[in-house]
């Protein structure tokens, strides 16, 4: 079976029915937050939760823990003591809200990127606590899936999965790799965020690939490997007009600001001379108005299926589904494991 999931935000404003139940595989509901050792409903709209499953009975629906900046995990990991309190709590909230098992967002054991609390020891810490996580759910039932979002840059996966050491894959049923923003927020040089290959316009820049060879050279094992596509485009403004290429050419401002895809269709639409394919790379970009657009579509949805297939992967993800409401970027996915 070839994973297709979707993260589906609950602070978000969808309804049901723009719900594509009937094409993934995996729902992974975000986001709960850490309070202490529990688990707490920030805004997330946890009732929800049985709606989906209601629609959709044969969907299995994950919590989401965490997300960018979210605190909690580092203390929770701790010592035995915490990580058995915190294990307990989360099999209690799967129970409470009947659903399929829990998914990590935790952006990034050991650093303060996200300006959370870190320590040296998370990874450790991490890995001893999904050994315990995994071996209370078991007891319970062995469907319970265990899985944990993780950093698209190899360089935040070496304390995680050294292939020495320690490896968070073993008690994980899918490692879902954040492979989009891999260019964006922190620059000024414009590029792919979520490009399946590398590219010429930035030598050594970040690929969908360099994370997969690396995961599978530290002995991860392909059919847990889950790879990220993204619902929305990081954008560059005030592109220099005279670089000989939009890509990898300076803008004024970084790439903070996005679009979700309902919005980027539209442009395309409107404009599709302004639509260009990097071929390379296996990505799409859109460059108009000194503005410069990394996003996937459909035809790089459809690229990535091919390359899940062709190295056994385990699946493709995207974050987040109510930025596409009409659904084209999974349909484009479904429809490629077809043909």
């Amino acid at each position: 079976m070839t994973v297709i999931m979707g993260y589906l935000h609950g602070r978000q404003n969808w309804k049901i029915k723009q719900i594509p139940g009937e094409k993934l595989t995996h729902i992974n509901y975000a986001f709960a937050k850490i309070e202490g050792l529990n688990l707490v409903d920030k805004g997330a709209h946890f009732k929800q939760i049985a709606t989906i499953k209601q629609h959709f009975p044969n969907l299995k629906v994950n919590i989401s823990i965490g997300g960018w900046g979210a605190e909690g995990f580092s203390d929770a990991v701790l010592n035995a003591d915490s990580r058995n309190k915190f294990a307990t709590n989360i099999i209690n909230f799967i129970q409470q809200y009947g659903i399929d098992g829990v998914d990590f967002d935790w952006e990034y054991p050991g650093s303060a990127l996200g300006g959370i609390k870190s320590r040296t020891q998370d990874a450790e810490n991490f890995y001893a606590f999904l050994k315990v996580l995994r071996k209370k759910l078991a007891s319970c039932s062995d469907e319970y899936e265990i899985s944990a979002a993780i950093a698209g840059d190899p360089s935040l996966l070496t304390s995680l999965i050294n292939g020495e050491k320690l490896s968070i894959a073993e008690y994980l049923d899918y490692l879902n790799v954040m492979t989009y923003d891999l260019r964006g927020s922190w620059t000024n040089i414009t590029g792919h965020q979520t490009n399946l290959f590398p590219y010429d316009a930035i030598e050594g820049e970040l690929s969908i690939d360099t994370t997969v060879k690396y995961l599978i050279a530290k002995q991860v094992p392909t059919d847990k490997i889950v790879i990220g596509s993204a619902a929305y485009s990081r954008d560059w403004r005030e592109v220099d007009q005279q670089a000989p290429s939009p890509v990898g050419a300076l803008a004024k401002e970084k790439g903070t600001q996005t679009t979700p895809y309902q919005k980027i269709s539209q442009l395309i639409a409107q404009k599709p001379q302004c639509y260009f394919w990097d071929e390379k790379a296996k990505a799409p970009y859109y460059f108009d108005e000194q503005v410069f657009r990394s996003f996937d579509d459909e035809k790089s949805m459809e690229s990535k299926v091919k390359y899940v297939q062709q190295q056994r992967l385990g699946g493709l993800m995207l974050w987040e589904l109510s930025l596409d409401p009409q659904n084209q970027l999974i349909s484009a996915a479904t429809n490629a494991l077809d043909k």
